[in-house]
């Protein structure tokens, strides 16, 4: 079947964050992680199928829910799971401040890989706790892959850090949001021996695994070994790759029924455990029947990648763009503009009426400017905001492809 990703869909004013929050009006908005797209067709049959009962009252999710995400982990990621360990809640956000509160005490610490989800900085210290950071370095691309350069773990580093006895949490991104990268099975198997040898427990935050590009695939941490399934558990949602996140459901994926019990107790003294009726109908039906759209959005997704990356190197040739393993957000290096990621996506926004996620708010390496791009929306519409940029640093006087651009600051 062929799906549309194509036609503009107007979402501003219909109380969408993303379209709306925007100030003015014809600003062109890439910046939080909301798809531009239509459900999948099955998924608002069936929703509106629901709608047609004309009865919301209170629900209780079906177990089928939970089978379908374990048929769909073992078909889609060759991971297998039982449906007793799978924990309902209606967002991986509160899902991880329940998980949080069940390992740490207030002034325990949380290892967080920066740059990084920015949610990610709040939620720990929502819960009295501190961030312990864990920076990626940056290194140049593999020849064979697409992009300007990408992130490895610096395990020295992180081996350290997990030594210190108030670290009781290692959060990992898998895959990794902002910059893409889809972590090797060699990777987090070190990772996982790390935590393991100081008694680290291990949150695997894996909302964006179902995005993958072409040449990635993801590794659910969990299933590298019996050892790291019992020390970690793992944040799922159909959320990001069927365009789900408005009906605010995920599941929290846990072996260790001592540690299930401490986190439900932690989800009911939040309030955060019961998920709506349409958040887990129409989460069954992405992974029951919806495998097909997403091959097909992940195609698109691709070229909107691969767009970006001719359209920078021809037109805007002083931006670098990170290697895009997976989701649909772009990691692009600004540093030679000479701004500061606040004050360039101010701009942007101000004078070119397009709005991206300043990289300072992910923790971007000191002395870098970063932005991150949605992808997730029609081409024509990624098109108009790159020329809109464009025409911006002409105007503005910063460098164009007629410029030589100057190196950015060392990583290291």
């Amino acid at each position: 079947m062929n799906y549309d990703f194509d036609t503009i869909i107007a979402r501003r004013g219909t109380d969408c964050e993303k379209w709306d929050l925007p100030a003015e009006d014809g600003v062109l908005p890439l910046w939080v992680a909301d798809m531009d797209f239509r459900a999948a067709p099955a998924i608002v049959d069936a929703l509106c199928r629901r709608v047609e009962e004309g009865v919301f009252g209170y629900a209780l999710p079906s177990g089928s829910w939970h089978e379908s995400l374990v048929r769909w982990l073992n078909v889609r990621h060759r991971w297998q799971v039982s449906s007793d360990t799978v924990i309902d809640a209606i967002g991986v956000v509160p899902a991880l401040a329940s998980v949080i509160r069940a390992f740490c005490s207030p002034g325990d610490k949380v290892i967080v890989q920066t740059p990084a989800y920015n949610c990610f900085f709040a939620t720990i210290r929502n819960q009295g706790c501190d961030v312990l950071e864990n920076p990626l370095r940056r290194v140049p691309v593999r020849e064979d892959n697409e992009g300007d350069f990408t992130y490895e773990m610096d395990f020295e580093d992180l081996e350290r850090k997990v030594a210190d006895p108030r670290v009781k949490l290692f959060l990992l991104c898998n895959p990794h949001n902002p910059t893409g990268r889809a972590w090797t099975a060699e990777e987090l198997r070190t990772v996982g021996e790390i935590c393991l040898r100081h008694g680290v427990f291990v949150a695997s935050d894996e909302i964006h695994a179902d995005l993958q590009m072409p040449a990635s695939r993801h590794v659910p941490f969990a299933s590298l070994s019996e050892e790291f399934r019992n020390a970690s558990l793992t944040f799922w949602s159909a959320s990001k790759a069927f365009n789900l996140a408005g009906l605010q459901t995920a599941a929290i994926i846990c072996s260790d029924p001592e540690v299930r019990g401490r986190v439900r107790h932690f989800l009911k003294v939040h309030c955060t455990g019961e998920i709506n009726p349409f958040g887990f109908l129409a989460s069954s039906v992405a992974w029951d029947r919806c495998s097909d759209w997403l091959d097909a959005l992940r195609a698109y997704l691709h070229e909107n990648y691969l767009t970006l990356l001719g359209f920078v190197r021809t037109r805007l040739p002083l931006l670098k763009v990170a290697a895009l393993e997976t989701t649909y957000l772009a990691w692009v290096d600004a540093t030679a503009l000479g701004l500061s990621s606040a004050e360039l996506s101010c701009q942007l926004e101000r004078e070119a009426k397009v709005k991206f996620s300043p990289g300072a708010i992910y923790g971007e390496p000191k002395g870098y400017s970063f932005l991150r791009i949605n992808l997730a929306c029609p081409r024509k519409t990624l098109l108009e905001a790159l020329d809109r940029i464009a025409a911006w640093t002409s105007s503005a006087g910063l460098w164009t492809t007629s410029s030589r651009a100057p190196s950015p600051p060392s990583s290291r």
